[in-house]
């Protein structure tokens, strides 16, 4: 690991309990740009939560609940089914790093501004909201501290320079993803599902569902490539990109993604 991320990932983690309102399950930001990350400490280890010879599970098994308020935020669930609310800014919700263990299905609410929701593909099947503005739905390996799971954020200039932001491998996961239109996007609450195969063997592992997104970037199924599907098309698909084309998409995904 360079020095300059792992400064970066020191940071975050300073950001994240310092200069948030962390309540256990829920943590706050405030109206600047922060980092937040999921406590994963809501579980039936805790004796306040779980009381000495109840069988009957009384925590949240990990969940968060994780709202960024003003500024261009980075949350973080880590373990458990959690919920991130973005809130006004350029936002970057970052689930899926549950590495398998369960559950694993998070709530990702963008909230107004161009949000950025990046997910390890195959790890848990989510909900992503961008609400207003341009917001994108970013499948990838999500570079992470060895040691604590953690993603790594790496320093940038511009937006997000305050927090920094996470790197992930879209071109080489073992994964691939193509994208239905629901039938009825009233009745459901959101418009598009998102489904994540593996290439080994073509078996369906996790579907993301996606309301007021329109972008998704993903992995290309027979080379290790990029993909984008424009969700605002009449019928969208998945088609490669070269990284050049990346900017010109999505500045901040660009600057995320390999």
């Amino acid at each position: 690991m360079t020095k300059a991320p792992l400064v970066a990932t020191v940071l975050a983690l300073i950001l994240a309990f310092c200069a948030a309102n962390a309540r256990a399950a829920e943590i706050v930001g405030s109206d600047h740009s922060d980092v937040l990350i999921g406590r994963d400490d809501d579980n039936s280890s805790d004796p306040e939560i779980q009381p000495a010879g109840t069988v009957a599970n009384q925590s949240l098994n990990n969940a968060d609940l994780l709202i960024g308020r003003g500024g261009d935020d980075v949350l973080i669930g880590m373990l458990g089914s959690d919920v991130l609310i973005g809130g006004a800014g350029n936002d970057i919700l970052i689930g899926g790093i549950e590495r398998g263990s369960q559950p694993n299905s998070d709530v990702q609410l963008g909230g107004s501004g161009d949000d950025v929701a990046l997910w390890q593909g195959g790890d848990g099947s989510d909900l992503f909201d961008g609400g207003p503005g341009r917001d994108a739905l970013v499948f990838g390996t999500i570079d992470r501290d060895p040691t604590t799971n953690v993603p790594i954020l790496s320093p940038v200039r511009g937006r997000h320079h305050k927090t920094g932001i996470p790197t992930a491998d879209v071109s080489d996961q073992g994964g691939f993803c193509s994208v239905e239109a629901v039938q009825d996007p009233e009745a459901r609450g959101f418009q598009f599902l998102v489904r994540f195969f593996s290439k080994a063997n073509g078996n369906l592992l996790v579907t993301v569902r996606t309301r007021d997104v329109e972008q998704v970037f993903c992995t290309a199924q027979d080379s290790a490539a990029i993909t984008f599907a424009d969700l605002t098309a009449q019928k969208p698909d998945f088609v490669q990109v070269d990284p050049a084309q990346l900017p010109e998409l999505n500045e901040d995904v660009a600057r995320m993604i390999r």
